[in-house]
């Protein structure tokens, strides 16, 4: 019997095509955040692991390995990559993630209600934002120059970093000691640090404007 000669194109295509079965295969929309990405239920993940299972999974959801599929695999395609990339998202923020790892745990949070019961962060975030308020103000009306703004939001971004690592802190150990209500305060406080830094960001681009 003549032996049969396959071309190396036909053996790729035939690699490529087994490729891609695998991948539809493995398209499973129920998997939470960390099954999607091969990494342990934890708040803060290892985040170059969780980039390099990023981009292997960008790579297995090109379009082009999808163009000549059925449009049921095509739309399961755009599907799983939507996912994946809301995924890579979550996990990439520590408040993302804590909100993320509550909604698994059962204990959702619900941003439109937030309260916070803690005076004394209140009382911070106040004076952060009058200080801010002053900072605008001075700087428009010409009391004080860029240099002495750009000084003191450094000062004051400082002083928000180290406040949202605190609150990191205290939301793993609150979420690993399984007090969920207690974590959701954390949650409300980091929503108010965050916000913090949009505002120092947008005074900063004022500056250079």
């Amino acid at each position: 019997m003549a032996p049969v000669f396959i071309s190396k194109v036909t053996v790729k295509l035939f690699i490529t095509w087994i490729q891609i079965r695998i991948v539809s295969a493995s398209m499973d929309l129920t998997q939470n955040y960390y099954q999607l990405f091969n990494l342990p239920q934890s708040f803060l993940v290892d985040q170059d692991e969780l980039a390099k299972n990023y981009r292997q999974l960008q790579r297995e959801l090109h379009p082009d390995k999808f163009a000549s599929k059925s449009a049921s695999e095509q739309r399961m395609s755009v599907q799983f990559t939507s996912l994946v990339n809301g995924a890579y998202q979550t996990l990439k923020s520590p408040l993302l993630s804590a909100e993320y790892l509550l909604e698994l745990a059962g204990h959702p949070v619900n941003s439109d209600s937030f309260t916070i019961d803690d005076g004394e962060f209140l009382f911070k975030q106040m004076e952060w934002r009058e200080h801010l308020a002053d900072l605008s103000h001075d700087l428009k009306s010409a009391k004080i120059d860029a240099l002495t703004v750009s000084a003191q939001l450094d000062e004051l971004m400082l002083d928000v970093i180290k406040e949202k690592q605190q609150l990191i802190d205290i939301y793993e150990k609150k979420y690993n000691d399984t007090l969920y209500d207690e974590a959701k305060q954390c949650v409300a406080k980091l929503h108010f640090v965050e916000k913090m830094f949009v505002n120092i960001n947008h005074l900063e681009d004022d500056l250079i404007v």
